[in-house]
């Protein structure tokens, strides 16, 4: 029950974006990659072979995001379209935008210091919300500023009031992710985790870049040194390679980093060996099991393993580009790769190979528990990745009691082992450690979320987090409560299409 590259703002022609499939919501059913010639932006959709489209002929930047193509034409308009890739642009800014985000339902865009937010459809009226900002990000529910003067302001929840000083001034960088919010003070990282108002623990002390995905922090030093770690924000960083590097992403639990014009990947343990993947490399991005690669003017990319397997997506002239992964589709169940995707690092090789061999009984026990909208699916996964990582034999740590909390959903106390019994008609007093097996775990769970707590689909419904926690029934512990929100509205996107439905969010017990 342990804890567990959006890199700030930088809206260039490439973004590197997190993949945000879907199993509800109408969006796109593949992947996307678009690329720009010149001004000219082409996207293709679906299969790596597929034939690209012409959107726009006077694209100065450009972003993909679920189903929506934004674009910042040469003469400072913003257009942003959704749906397919046919005609359909709406001007959401005639002129003078200077820089844009998209995520979810919601568009920020700058024109000068001033930043802009609209939400909800493309013709939404854009809500002022700061006069001095120098970057933004939007993310989830949060919206963060650095101001001219240095000051980082975070805010989450709708579009009026509410910034929140994070530090008032001296900041050069920042990313915001999940409940998790790192900045720099020249060379310093500091993150925070939770609420907004939670304290900042220093990271390391020499970091030229840095970014954030799931629990995991990567840094790159002066020296060229690339360091990660998992979990929590205490120490544990392990050196990925020791020299030399020029350049890194974060992605599930994938690792890319160049070493000027060589590019090499690392997958699944931070320790894990790295292997080569192509040389005069002059920019890459990883979306899920997908690689894309510029090499010159020529755009590559491939999908699957680590292993050779190219496709030459554009032979020539590629200025810019950007992939988005192929979403989860309707009806499939949850697999490794989407929980990499919402939650990054899950532990080591023996970890995912219980993880793997629990995901079958776990999915069909969802399926028993209609635990099957996105709502439901996200609070699921956001119990039981606290619960136990997604471990259907884990036990709780500590703990050396014989009713102690055991399987996907902790299992604790007699009573609870006594009635599960009394509904499975199995003897789980008399052979508790049959709640952490494989033939019973998922079963547990899916009976404690809809049996012996009969309304926690419901608060999933009414997106209250804090219902369900209540339900679950942990040690008080707001961190925690904040951890388990974080998960929940991260899995919320993934499953919703990229973007929140409407309505507050409840993280309070």
């Amino acid at each position: 029950m342990k804890r567990l590259l959006v890199l700030c703002m930088a809206m260039l022609t490439a973004f590197v974006l997190a993949p945000v499939p879907t199993a509800f919501a109408d969006v796109p059913s593949v992947g996307r990659i678009g690329y720009l010639e010149g001004d000219q932006l082409y996207v293709k959709e679906g299969a790596l072979d597929a034939e690209p489209v012409l959107q726009d002929a006077s694209v100065a930047r450009f972003q993909l995001e679920n189903e929506r193509v934004a674009v910042l034409t040469t003469d400072g308009a913003l257009l942003v379209k959704e749906g397919d890739l046919g005609p359909g642009w709406v001007t959401v800014d005639e002129d003078s935008v200077t820089d844009f985000q998209l995520e979810g339902d919601r568009i920020a865009f700058s024109e000068g210091d001033r930043l802009y937010v609209a939400q909800g459809g493309l013709d939404a009226e854009a809500v002022l919300q700061d006069a001095s900002v120098a970057r933004f990000q939007l993310r989830n529910e949060r919206i963060a500023v650095l101001t001219t003067d240095g000051a980082l302001l975070v805010k989450e929840g709708d579009l009026g009031p509410g910034w929140v000083t994070v530090d008032a001034d001296s900041v050069t960088d920042f990313q915001l992710e999940g409940d998790r919010i790192a900045y720099t003070e020249g060379h310093q990282l500091y993150v925070k985790e939770g609420d907004l108002e939670a304290d900042v623990v220093l990271q390391d002390a020499e970091v030229k870049k840095f970014q954030l995905f799931g629990d995991r922090i990567g840094v790159l030093t002066p020296a060229g040194e690339l360091l990660v770690k998992g979990g929590d924000l205490e120490p544990g960083w392990v050196t990925v390679d020791e020299d030399s590097v020029t350049d890194f992403q974060l992605d599930g639990d994938r690792i890319a980093f160049a070493e000027g014009a060589d590019l090499y990947v690392r997958e699944g343990e931070l320790d894990s060996e790295s292997v080569f993947q192509d040389s005069g490399v002059t920019k890459f991005q990883l979306a899920a099991d997908r690689i894309a690669i510029l090499q010159g003017d020529a755009l590559q990319a491939k999908e699957g393993d680590l292993g050779p397997g190219w496709f030459t997506v554009d032979a020539d002239s590629v200025t810019g580009f950007q992939m988005t992964a192929p979403p989860h589709r309707p009806g499939q169940a949850v697999t490794l790769d989407d929980l990499h995707n919402i939650f990054g690092y899950l532990g080591s090789a023996g970890d995912e190979a219980i993880i793997s061999d629990g995901l079958p009984s776990m999915n069909e026990e969802m399926v028993n528990g209609d635990v099957t909208s996105p709502a439901r699916i996200a609070a699921w996964l956001a119990t039981v990745h606290r619960e136990s990582g997604f471990r259907y034999n884990a036990g709780e740590a500590g703990n050396s009691s014989r009713y102690r909390g055991r399987g996907f959903i902790q299992l604790t106390g007699s009573a609870n082992y006594g009635s599960a019994g009394a509904y499975f008609g199995h003897d789980f007093v008399g052979a508790p450690e049959d709640a952490a097996s494989l033939q019973w775990s998922a079963p547990i769970a899916r009976w404690y979320w809809t049996v012996a707590r009969v309304n926690t689909n419901q608060y999933a419904d009414n997106l209250d987090m804090g219902g369900v926690d209540r339900n679950i029934g942990y040690a008080h512990n707001p961190a925690e409560d904040s951890r388990r929100c974080g998960d929940f509205r991260d899995a919320l996107m993934y499953f919703n299409g990229g973007e929140l439905p409407p309505g507050d969010i409840n993280c309070k017990r």
